[in-house]
């Protein structure tokens, strides 16, 4: 389990008021120790293979993904901006990519009233990873449209 950034802001507000017990940090609110979750906070990476993985918060801007990908200088998979990006590099020492995995929150106007009507780019989404010999892996991103997708020549309906 990866921290978010909204994870991280419960954490936080547990520090500014230490009436509440430690319970209320988010690994022990959702109980991940007792669910067998191995936990990497907000901001730390989780590396499987050639691939890293983290929540996302670290870099911005309207091509988030190329600016991962600059500042890191390696392969790596976020979901925090909650739209679809990839970004590729080829140096000597090969590819490297970054990418923005979307996300799979209500993006209905009453879900989102924070935003005030505001526009956004988000798209539902989710990655599928596959790993190879060497640390080597492809990844697929599947696009949801209206509540459907398919994957791997199946129609899937989350209607």
């Amino acid at each position: 389990m990866i921290e978010g950034n909204h994870d991280a802001w419960m954490n936080a507000f547990v520090g500014e008021n230490p009436f509440l017990k430690s319970d209320y940090l988010f690994k022990n609110a959702v109980r991940l120790k007792e669910r067998k979750y191995n936990y990497h906070k907000n901001g730390d990476f989780l590396t499987i293979g050639k691939l890293n993985f983290y929540h996302g918060n670290h870099y911005a801007t309207i091509n988030h993904a190329r600016n991962h990908l600059s500042k890191l200088g390696t392969n790596v998979m976020y979901g925090h901006h909650h739209d679809i990006q990839q970004a590729s590099v080829t140096h000597l020492g090969g590819q490297k990519s970054a990418w923005s995995i979307g996300c799979l929150k209500d993006m209905s106007k009453e879900k989102n009233a924070w935003l005030g009507g505001r526009q956004h780019n988000w798209s539902h989404a989710f990655a599928v990873v596959d790993f190879y010999d060497k640390g080597l892996f492809t990844v697929h991103v599947v696009q949801i449209v209206n509540g459907k997708t398919s994957l791997w020549g199946e129609l899937l309906d989350g209607n």
